[in-house]
Order: C-alpha cells, then sequence, then structure tokens
C-alpha cells in the first residue's frame, strides 16, 4: 500500500511542533497537519521549566536567548502583597537543574518553533474528519483537503482532541471546580507590583493569582482564579465563554485584592474571557493499532504547576526517540516504550498539580501550616523539574 508520509502529526501546538522537530532531526518522514488557517497562539505566557528547556535545547531551540528568566519564586499574600517566602530561581536554579526556566509569550514560542520545521512539513487548513485503520497505515480524511495515508499517527491536538476519541473513546476533560482568566499587561500599568519579572504565587482565600514576566520582562503575564460558590450553568456546555473586566474586577475585589492585583486586572489588553479549569482522567490506553496520543490528548494536567507545555515537549521528545529509533513499523515497540516510560510521570505531575490549587486558595486554620511549608517548596517539587527525559528514553 502507497503511504504518503512515515508520521503523521495531528496539531501544530507547542508538543506537535516539538514531536516534528525531534523526528525531523533523525531524518524521520514527518508531516503536521493543524485545523487553523494561521498559526496565532492566545495572547498569553508560558513558563517553561528546566525539564523543558533542557529537551529543546538539545533540538537547537535555546530559549533563554528569547525570555525571561525569572529571579525568584516568591509567594504573597492576596491583600497586601506581603511578601510569604521567596527562593532563588536565576541562576541557582540553572546550576541545579542543569537547564534556566524561562518565562515567555506563548506566540514567541511558538514562532521559535515553527522556525526549524520547513513549511513544506506543516500543512495548515486540514481539519481531522474521520481515522481509518488500513494494512500498513491509517487514513486521514479532512474536512477540505484529499486524503493523507500515514505509517503512524500522532494526536497532539490538545484537551478537546479528535484523534483521541479514535484511540479511547468518549472521554471528556473533567472541571475542577475553579474558573480562571488571564491576560497580558503592560508592565507600567502596575507601578505598585513587586519585582515584576519574578515568578509569583499569590494566595487568597478561595482565589490565587499567578504574575511573571514574558519576553524582555517589559509585559506582565496574569493567571487569576477562583472558586465560585456555584459553578455557573455554562460549563456544562462549554469550558470558555466572554467576559468583562469589571466582572474579573468584582470578584477580585470582593475577596480583599490588593490594589496592585486589581490595576493588572484593570490592565488586560484583548479579548478576555472565563474558562472552566479542566484536567484529563487517566485514559485506558494511550494507543490503537497505528494511532497515539501525546501532550494534553494524553494527560492534560490542570495548570497549577505551570507543566502543561513542559509535560508535552517531554511527551513529544520521548516519543520522537522512540520512534526514530523503532522505525515507524515497528511502531508498536515504541509505543509500548512510550507509555510505560510516560503514564506514571504524567500522573503524578497531575495531582501534584491538583493539590497545588487547594494549597494556594486554603482559607482559615490551615494557612499557617501553609506558609511555614513554602520554605521546603524545592525539595517538594524539585523532582518535577529536575526529570531528564533525555536520560530516561535513552536507558
Amino acid at each position: 500500500m502507497h503511504t504518503d508520509v512515515d508520521i503523521a502529526v495531528i496539531g501544530c501546538g507547542l508538543g506537535g511542533l516539538t514531536l516534528a522537530i525531534g523526528l525531523l532531526r533523525r531524518s524521520v518522514s514527518v508531516a503536521v497537519f493543524e485545523q487553523t488557517s494561521e498559526l496565532r497562539e492566545i495572547g498569553a505566557g508560558v513558563a517553561i521549566a528546566a525539564n523543558g528547556t533542557r529537551l529543546l535545547r538539545e533540538l537547537g531551540v535555546e530559549l533563554a536567548d528569547a525570555g525571561n528568566i525569572p529571579p525568584y519564586l516568591e509567594f504573597r499574600r492576596w491583600n497586601d502583597g506581603g511578601l510569604i517566602f521567596s527562593h532563588e530561581i536565576g541562576r541557582w536554579y540553572e546550576d541545579r537543574m542543569g537547564a534556566p526556566m524561562v518565562t515567555m509569550h506563548r506566540g514567541t514560542l511558538q514562532r521559535m518553533l515553527v522556525e526549524q520545521v520547513p513549511k513544506e512539513h506543516v500543512h495548515l487548513d486540514h481539519q481531522v474528519t474521520e481515522l481509518v485503520a488500513e494494512s500498513g497505515g491509517v487514513r486521514l480524511r479532512f474536512a477540505k483537503a484529499p486524503d493523507v495515508v500515514a505509517k503512524v499517527l500522532v494526536g497532539v491536538d490538545g484537551m478537546r482532541s479528535v484523534v483521541r476519541h479514535y484511540v479511547a473513546g468518549a472521554v471528556s476533560p473533567v472541571c475542577s471546580g475553579e474558573i480562571g482568566f488571564r491576560g497580558v499587561i503592560p508592565v507600567g500599568v502596575s507601578p505598585s507590583l513587586p519585582n515584576p519579572t519574578s515568578l509569583q504565587v499569590w494566595c487568597g482565600p478561595r482565589t490565587h493569582a499567578i504574575t511573571y514576566g514574558v519576553d524582555d520582562g517589559r509585559l506582565i503575564n496574569l493567571l487569576a482564579v477562583s472558586v465560585p460558590d456555584e459553578i455557573p450553568a455554562w460549563t456544562r456546555s462549554t469550558n470558555r465563554v466572554p467576559a468583562s473586566r469589571d466582572e474579573a474586577l468584582a470578584i477580585f475585589s470582593r475577596a480583599g485584592w490588593t490594589g496592585s492585583m486589581l490595576e493588572l486586572i484593570r490592565g488586560i489588553e484583548g479579548d478576555m474571557h472565563f474558562w472552566a479549569l479542566q484536567e484529563l482522567p487517566g485514559l485506558r490506553r494511550w494507543s490503537r493499532g497505528r494511532v497515539v496520543l501525546a501532550g494534553d490528548a494524553a494527560h492534560a494536567p490542570l495548570p497549577h504547576q505551570g507543566q502543561g507545555a513542559g509535560q508535552a515537549i517531554e511527551s513529544a521528545y520521548t516519543l520522537a526517540h522512540l520512534l526514530a529509533d523503532a522505525g515507524p513499523d515497528q511502531y508498536q515497540r515504541a509505543f509500548d516504550t512510550y507509555e510505560r516510560l510516560r503514564r506514571k510521570r504524567t500522573r503524578r505531575v497531575q495531582h501534584y498539580s491538583r493539590m497545588a490549587g487547594k494549597l494556594m486558595k486554603l482559607t482559615g486554620g490551615s494557612v499557617p501550616r501553609r506558609d511555614h511549608d513554602l520554605a521546603d517548596v524545592a525539595r517538594r517539587i524539585g523532582w518535577i523539574h529536575e526529570y531528564r527525559a533525555d536520560l530516561a528514553v535513552r536507558a
């Protein structure tokens, strides 16, 4: 049977592009298919810890050249911005982990990855409508393009993955009960914000926020999260609805948040939405026949450890290495090893992300103990950042 490509990748996000770069570095035939007609990442930031930056560095993408390296991790109180605990990142972190932590705009990161993939390997406006297993391959049917037949198909198409339905059936993301909004704000909007280039975790009752500088530090990324008394009705039909700054301000004003944070919320530029925070429950399987899942399509976590992108990069790097070594004809061996290497780690990261979201929003008598334990944060979550997917896959 004629096949058009060895490896087809569905999804041109951070995980899909990392996978394509890894395969092309090993001279594997690959084509990336993206349903949108242009590559345009949402206007928000992303934090890539050492477990991701070291892998991208090996693939020829040096994030430190274009991003912000936070000097400190700071935990602050919601009502006055007072410092609960501070831990050095910067040089200490890179010396300890062997790679930097970098915060940057998602669009900047996507452009850096796209530059590493020749244009002829990326196919936009290709929405998958059906997957059909055939002898020796899998047929991809698109809404507005001719069929393509691949020896192996990798679904890296996000939380709402179409490919996942083929692999694992009707598995839906699970809402955590939290509602979030985010945006990028010029640093001058909130002159009272302390240390804007640091990675800051603001802890409040039933609310929390994350801020950090992006790219050259002239912009601040904000993620703000709250737990409403009642889950909004719109979450039963969608995970995202348009919102106004006034609605967001009302939530954080009622909770007594400090003026510097309210200034940031007022300064959010562009469209704004509320979205229901979700994670993916554990899948019974990650592959079916010649089709396999990676990134959020397989193991989406809540955002509270900042590891969505990092775990997608780890999985993409691992799968690229295994497929290149085994060859697309020995896909099952690669799939089995990939799932064995990735399943336990991604589930543990999901668990710790869930825990972090709860700890940041504690109230009452548990708060002093939480604040005391923050001094041990490097040990408690260091295993996430220290992980070497490159060594694991080679072993």
